[in-house]
């Protein structure tokens, strides 16, 4: 069951600002970052959605995504998530298949019912 998150919606999204992801995100290239990872708000766009900037390893690009703004939900408060754990091996197998065929830079949301 997905918890209704209504109550907890962020009132506006800034940039500069840090949030937490309220589900796992797996990119093309293998990289996975669970539910709870902190996020840095990049950009703003009338059309595009929001800029979010995933956290990099030392001398690493951060790995950075356009969000639709249908999914704002995505984003919460800086420290209202609980850390997610890895994923199972079925679910990072069929999240492999559907990015294998995407482009260079897609991600995946993987929401907590598809991490269990």
């Amino acid at each position: 069951m997905v918890p209704d998150r209504r109550d907890e919606a962020i009132e506006a999204i800034r940039i500069g600002t840090y949030y937490d992801t309220t589900s796992g995100t797996l990119w093309k290239d293998g990289t996975y970052f669970p539910r709870g990872t902190r996020v840095l708000v990049t950009g703003l766009h009338i059309e595009q959605g929001y800029c979010v900037q995933f956290p990099a390893d030392d001398g690493d690009e951060p790995l950075e995504t356009w969000e639709d703004w249908e999914e704002v939900e995505f984003l919460a408060e800086e420290g209202s998530v609980e850390h997610g754990g890895t994923l199972p091996t079925s679910v990072l197998s069929e999240a492999r298949e559907v990015l294998d065929d995407a482009e260079d830079g897609c991600h995946l949301h993987l929401h907590e019912s598809d991490e269990d």
